[in-house]
């Protein structure tokens, strides 16, 4: 019987590089699909060991450039911090990506469902939006600027080759639909909002905080970090965070929007753009998924979850989302 805590021939390569001793115990850390995630333990220090299954090593020097600026910028909650090999580099290159191996950020996922946690949610993006105003674009990971529908595929072909593969012809319109909306949204928004460095993936799997008072304690996963459309990221923690759906959303939305003072933060233009940018994003996130699919590398009941929130994102938009500027403007800060 294989022991779960008995790390890999590969791991145990991986942890002698950065002289972690040999019995030191592995475990998964349970979430995250685009990764291989393992929690170091030997005797009371604690690392988190990645493997990148999506970055270069090029990319993932340009995170820790990023991150290295992050440690230095004053925010009250911490990032991942590299640990450096013998030679000075941070990561090491494997055959399933490059590595890095971080110190470990003490914390639990937040519960998002109580609008205290949601407005913290909300402060915590919003100071490290500010900590990321300054950071170089190349200094990231990912150019984000031409949009999440640059490179966009034949929507028309790619319905055709899921349907071939089992998905239903609901989920195949939403597809369709969702791509000829989200490409009118992008259209009036491209180019004509403020820029800069963002993380862009702020969900609650992101985000750790202390069982004890529910302060963050930590901001993790910074692989999607690039230059984009500064307001992306109250967009991501609207729409990650379910506080841009379901009922009771306005509620919810301006619990975030109060808590980093996201109605002061951003402009006119920007607060209008939100609910199609929500469109814009789950649209790319649905493509995004779909292309892992043609890929070997998810699974149809992946991109058809991803069509389901795209349905449900498109319904708001229509009924609903108009309203979420005024919602984030009129959200003050207590």
């Amino acid at each position: 019987m294989v022991d779960p805590k008995r790390p890999s021939e590969l791991v145990t390569k991986l942890l002698a590089r950065w002289c972690i001793p040999a019995g030191a115990v592995v475990t998964p850390t349970g979430h995250g699909t685009n990764n291989r995630t393992l929690r170091v333990s030997a005797g009371d220090r604690h690392w988190s060991l990645r493997i990148s299954k999506n970055l270069t090593s090029a990319q993932v020097r340009a995170e820790h450039r990023l991150l290295a600026q992050l440690t230095q910028a004053g925010l009250p909650f911490a990032v991942p911090t590299p640990v450096p090999l013998p030679d000075g580099s941070t990561l090491a290159d494997t055959p399933g990506g490059p590595a890095t191996l971080c110190e470990w950020i003490p914390g639990v996922r937040p519960d998002l469902s109580q609008e205290v946690a949601l407005e913290r949610f909300g402060r915590a993006a919003a100071e490290l939006s500010t900590a990321l105003t300054d950071v170089a674009p190349q200094d990231t990971p990912n150019d984000w600027q031409g949009g999440p529908l640059e490179a966009l595929p034949d929507v028309a072909a790619l319905a055709r080759d899921l349907t071939a593969a089992g998905l239903d012809a609901r989920r195949a319109g939403t597809l369709r639909d969702g791509a000829d909306q989200a490409i009118a949204a992008w259209k009036e928004i491209v180019g004509r909002l403020p820029t800069q460095v963002v993380h862009a993936d702020l969900a609650a799997s992101n985000v750790l905080v202390s069982p004890d008072t529910g302060a963050v304690t930590g901001v993790l996963d910074f692989e999607m970090a690039g230059y984009w459309i500064r307001a992306i990221e109250l967009t991501v923690a609207l729409a990650l965070s379910g506080a841009a759906h379901g009922t009771g959303w306005p509620r919810r939305a301006a619990a975030v929007a109060r808590g980093g003072a996201w109605g002061e933060r951003l402009t006119a233009a920007e607060l209008s753009a939100l609910p199609d940018l929500i469109l814009v994003r789950a649209m790319g996130s649905t493509l995004w998924r779909a292309d892992r699919w043609r890929r070997g590398r998810s699974s149809l009941a992946e991109v058809a979850n991803r069509l389901d929130v795209l349905a449900e994102t498109l319904q708001w938009r229509t009924a609903e989302g108009s309203d979420l500027g005024h919602i984030v403007a009129a959200a003050k800060a207590g």
